[in-house]
């Protein structure tokens, strides 16, 4: 018997889905959240769309989605801030005592949140999704897994069992954790992951976008991985001093080697030689400059204490998450 069935209450579920420019997906994942999800009886799902500056009609369909259906409420962001902080808004407001996260495209499939629960209700605190196969191009499903890999190699804190993406549940002691990071670079699975607690996996079968087109562009991905590398590992900082390490030894070699063609009389061509060594180095100590100035700004971003978002229009929402 759960805790929830000795108090005589059903648990309170909260599906947190970020959205932007999605309206040819939304009537689809109504029909599929509610056959899915809010028809159960064994659990009480409460479904979190954040609208995060669409500029198609996404947020009107949003809005008629929550006149049909209680149980479905929209939060629309004054602009375009990233699916991150999007997530982050609906974390915010979310009530429930387990949250989700859940793709508007359907890729991750609805019916899957069903196993995260039964994985928190044996005890797990973040349950994540691990894709067992995917439909989609070659090259994306390589770079992904390599990405993944060096997540989980690299920034992820040791012991951890995240495996690709942003499809997960987490118990309500992990939301309120989340809710105390305040960074404004906010990657959700590495934040979710940082938090530790007892964690599982479930295996699924990611779907094929069947309608829209993707926001998971490659230039997104490539600036995720960035994002969590710089602010969730050590990797950059290493880099640098491995590669001025490699470059001191180069020089080094580089000496001996005109001292010995000095000796024999055989002296290196002058210009070819030093400019080829001049423009080797100072890209190197550019690239590196570079990779402080990004450490700099982020300190100046979290210096300055800007808002993370601001909330324009909410579908009966109060402040405090409740209808």
């Amino acid at each position: 018997m759960t805790q929830f069935e000795e108090r005589g209450r059903r648990p309170q579920v909260t599906v947190v889905t970020p959205v932007f420019n999605e309206a040819d997906n939304l009537p689809r994942y109504e029909v599929a959240v509610t056959g899915c999800l809010l028809s159960r009886s064994d659990y009480n799902f409460h479904i979190l769309l954040v609208d995060d500056g669409s500029t198609d009609s996404s947020w009107s369909i949003i809005k008629e989605m929550s006149l049909r259906t209680q149980n479905i409420v929209g939060v629309r962001l004054s602009r375009n801030y990233g699916s991150h902080v999007a997530l982050s808004a609906g974390f915010a407001r979310a009530t429930g005592d387990a949250v989700a996260t859940l793709a508007c495209d359907l890729q991750d499939p609805p019916e899957v949140i069903l196993d995260f629960l039964e994985k928190w209700n044996n005890g797990a605190k973040i349950v994540w999704g691990r894709r067992r196969s995917r439909q989609d191009g070659f090259w994306r499903r390589c770079f992904s897994n390599l990405f993944a890999g060096l997540l989980a190699r690299f920034a992820m804190p040791r012991g951890s069992k995240f495996s690709t993406g942003s499809f997960l549940l987490v118990d309500r002691m992990v939301v309120e954790c989340f809710n105390q990071f305040q960074e404004q670079n906010r990657i959700t699975f590495a934040i979710v992951a940082w938090t530790g607690f007892d964690q599982e996996m479930v295996d699924y079968d990611r779907k094929r976008r069947e309608a829209g087109t993707s926001k998971w562009s490659f230039s997104r991905m490539v600036k995720t991985m960035y994002d969590a590398f710089i602010g969730f590992s050590l990797l950059p900082v290493r880099v640098m001093t491995l590669v001025g390490v490699g470059i001191s030894l180069l020089s080094v070699c580089f000496l001996i080697y005109l001292f010995f063609a000095w000796t024999v009389g055989h002296p290196a061509p002058g210009w070819t030689s030093q400019m080829l060594a001049l423009s080797f180095f100072f890209g190197v100590q550019f690239l590196l400059m570079g990779v402080m100035g990004e450490y700099l700004y982020r300190i100046y971003a979290e210096v300055v204490r800007r808002p993370l978002y601001f909330i324009s229009e909410m579908t009966g929402l109060k402040q405090d998450g409740s209808k």
